[in-house]
Formats: C-alpha cells, structure tokens, sequence
C-alpha cells in the first residue's frame, strides 16, 4: 500500500511541476512579447533610416529601424504563437491532471 501510496504523490508531483512550468514559461513569454509590442511601437514612429540596437545572442548589432521592424514583427507574431500552444497545452495538461485525481479518488490533504 505505502509503494502504491508513493506512485500517487509522485505522478501527483509530476503534474503539479508540469503546470507550473507551463505557467512560468507563458509568463515570461508573455513578457516577451510584451517588450516587443513596446519597441515596435516605438519604432513605427521613427524615420526608417535611423540606426537602432538590437541584441542577439549577447552581441548588440547595429541596424536601421526599416530593417529592424520586420525581423521584431516576426519575432512577435511567433511569440504570441507560441504562447497561444501552450496555453492549450496547459489546458490540456490541467483536463488530464484532473480526470487523473477523479479516476484515482484523490484528495488533497494539504496544499
């Protein structure tokens, strides 16, 4: 019983550590795009010929903003692609999470 009992809480932690990370990783995404919504705003109101900074990979590059606003749109609309799975893939990992507790009769004891 105690080795059944060990399965329970250690699936149970598994599920919990996955929706967890799901929601920290959306979090920060969501950040992301956030600062990108930020600078591109910004940058949609300047002369196409100025210069303008952005970081890759750790290495600030030199640009101008006509060539630095597609590559920042780019990198938006997959952000908030990506966002957008997993939060389905959060949904979807809480349905199962919580079909598994109904199937197995699990109750939370202390949260």
């Amino acid at each position: 019983m105690d080795q059944r009992n060990n399965a329970f809480q250690a699936k149970y932690n598994d599920y919990k550590q996955t929706l967890e990370e799901l929601q920290s990783k959306i979090i920060e995404l969501g950040h992301d795009k956030d600062e990108h919504d930020v600078v591109l705003n910004t940058l949609n109101g300047t002369n196409p010929e100025r210069k303008c900074y952005r970081m890759i990979g750790g290495a600030l590059v030199e640009s101008d903003v006509k060539t630095t606003i597609p590559i920042l749109s780019l990198k938006q609309s997959k952000l908030s692609q990506t966002v957008s799975e997993l939060k389905s893939e959060l949904t979807k990992v809480a349905v199962e999470f919580e079909k598994w507790k109904k199937d197995n009769k699990i109750q939370v004891v202390k949260q």
